[in-house]
């Protein structure tokens, strides 16, 4: 009963609505056109033939992999981890992709402190490789994707655990571990040491 009162309200209203005659206004003086009911465009199929977003296509490892495992060997070596600042995975990639209160204080206490500590741990424990040269970054045997979660990451991300970084110091072949690795916009970052 509702439903029949508003429809007869609607036409009540649109009847006592006042057409406007074509040509000159007394109020405008500007000339009306009918320009007749909008037109509607059909609607085109959009295909996106972009590439998909970076961090869904598994990046592979490549001579800027090696050139930044050599800044990680360099920082081992000198015990500086800046050194290596380029294989740290990055804090604003941290800040995009992590679901934290503070996302800034999580990187620094999951990332950086660890990967400082870890930088200091393997130069004492591998203190004669001031020339070592590195062999091969092997990623860890299970490379699988995130799944998005609460206080984890906020998107699908490839992870790897204990990758081998294998080099030559003083004519011996060593091995440091890498805990975990995640690509992110097409490169692999360390992410624990």
């Amino acid at each position: 009963m509702i439903a029949w009162g508003r429809a007869i309200l609607l036409l009540c209203a649109f009847g006592a609505c006042k057409a406007r005659p074509l040509g000159r206004t007394a109020d405008a003086g500007a000339e009306l056109v009918d320009a007749g009911p909008p037109r509607r465009e059909p609607a085109a199929l959009v295909v996106d033939a972009s590439p998909p977003p970076d961090d869904t296509v598994l990046p592979s490892t490549s001579d800027e992999l090696v050139a930044r495992t050599g800044h990680l060997l360099e920082a081992i070596s000198r015990d500086d981890a800046t050194l290596a600042s380029d294989i740290l995975f990055p804090r604003d990639g941290w800040l995009l992709t992590r679901d934290a209160p503070d996302p800034g204080k999580d990187w620094e206490t999951r990332v950086a402190t660890p990967f400082r500590k870890g930088v200091h741990s393997l130069w004492r424990q591998h203190r004669a490789i001031d020339h070592a040269q590195v062999v091969s970054l092997v990623l860890g045997g299970a490379i699988r994707q995130t799944t998005p979660r609460k206080h984890g990451w906020k998107k699908v991300l490839w992870t790897t655990s204990d990758s081998r970084l294998t080099f030559v110091a003083d004519g011996r072949t060593r091995a440091v571990t890498i805990h975990e690795m995640v690509a992110w916009r097409g490169a692999w970052y360390v992410t624990r040491l």
